[in-house]
């Protein structure tokens, strides 16, 4: 029984030191960058393209300001979740992550974009519009 115990205790002792070389920005990339655009992508559809459909943003609508101050920092919070996204993409070995890193940048620049513009309170639904065109592709 000791033998075994022993066994088990030099067994995760080799796992834990082989463990230790590796960076811990490097665990599970796809997943992070998934999980990190899955974020970005929920404040976008929830506060901004939902409302957006439902007319919340539009003239004369009931609390209209409060949507537009919501959206505006929804997506500022989604243009953080989009860089630490392509800061996974950037530093990470895999290739297809590399791939994406370029389209990345672009979806954080129109969602800075709009979020600065509705935060400001200059909203243009044709940058709602424009960003969901880019989500989706």
């Amino acid at each position: 029984m000791t033998l075994r115990r022993s066994g088990i205790f030099a067994a995760l002792a080799l796992a834990f030191a082989m463990a230790l070389p590796s960076p811990s920005y490097a665990f599970l990339d796809k997943t992070r960058f998934a999980a990190h655009l899955g974020v970005a992508y929920f404040c976008f559809h929830h506060w901004v393209l939902n409302p957006y459909k439902q007319g919340a943003f539009a003239g004369g609508a009931p609390h209209r300001v409060s949507s537009i101050v919501k959206g505006g920092a929804a997506l500022l919070f989604a243009v953080h979740e989009v860089k630490v996204a392509q800061k996974i993409a950037d530093t990470s070995k895999d290739p297809l992550l590399h791939k994406l890193s370029g389209g990345i940048a672009s979806l954080g620049a129109s969602f800075a974009g709009v979020g600065a513009a509705m935060k400001s309170g200059k909203f243009n639904p044709q940058d709602v519009q424009q960003v969901q065109t880019q989500t989706d592709s």
